[in-house]
């Protein structure tokens, strides 16, 4: 007999990768300057907890256009289909960087990717990319962050060496993270376990 807890609802069967589906994120942060230089600005534009991790975007402004063919061509991610799409700043050397720092030192990098088994929890905290638009004049990325970070200062930071933004960054607390997180809401319960007598008879 299966005494596994059930699932909650809305949360994916692998956490580390995703925000949950069914569960409302309790706000953090609103738009915060990350960075600015005479070419281009990088702004926090959200940060959102949930029980098991929290998310956050990265708005990329270029202060002119660039030409349709300056971003390199297209490339088409391993499995995916559809159209291929252009890159992005986070795509090849020079491009921006995204980290994150929680107050026990873990530091987290867009750059240096988990090898981890996508089918087997980490040992450790990741930063994963979600979703990623791009045009001649501005980018935005969405990555999450699993799990929930420890109390004290969660640094947000980036480097865009291309556009002359050095390693640049701003501060969340770890507290309200956690306390936005808390107060997140589950869209719909979790369904109760089956009773076993209902379903042999």
């Amino acid at each position: 007999m299966d005494t596994a807890d059930p699932p909650q609802a809305g949360v994916p069967p692998r956490p580390w990768l995703a925000r949950p589906v069914a569960v409302l994120g309790g706000v953090v942060a609103g738009q915060l300057l990350l960075a600015r230089s005479d070419q281009a600005a990088v702004i926090l534009t959200s940060v959102l907890a949930y029980p098991t991790g929290f998310e956050f975007d990265i708005s990329a402004i270029l202060r002119a256009p660039e030409p349709a063919t300056a971003a390199g061509p297209a490339r088409q991610p391993a499995g995916a289909s559809g159209p291929p799409r252009p890159r992005t700043p986070v795509d090849g050397v020079g491009g921006l960087q995204v980290m994150v720092r929680f107050a026990d030192g873990t530091a987290l990098s867009s750059l240096h990717r988990s090898t981890s088994q996508a089918d087997r929890e980490p040992a450790g905290p990741l930063l994963s990319p979600v979703v990623a638009s791009t045009d001649q004049q501005r980018h935005d990325a969405r990555f999450w962050v699993w799990p929930l970070p420890p109390d004290g200062p969660v640094t947000v930071g980036c480097a865009w060496p291309a556009r002359d933004i050095p390693h640049s960054r701003v501060e969340v607390s770890g507290e309200l993270i956690r306390q936005a997180a808390a107060g997140a809401v589950e869209l719909w319960p979790a369904a109760p376990p089956a009773d076993p007598a209902v379903s042999a008879g």
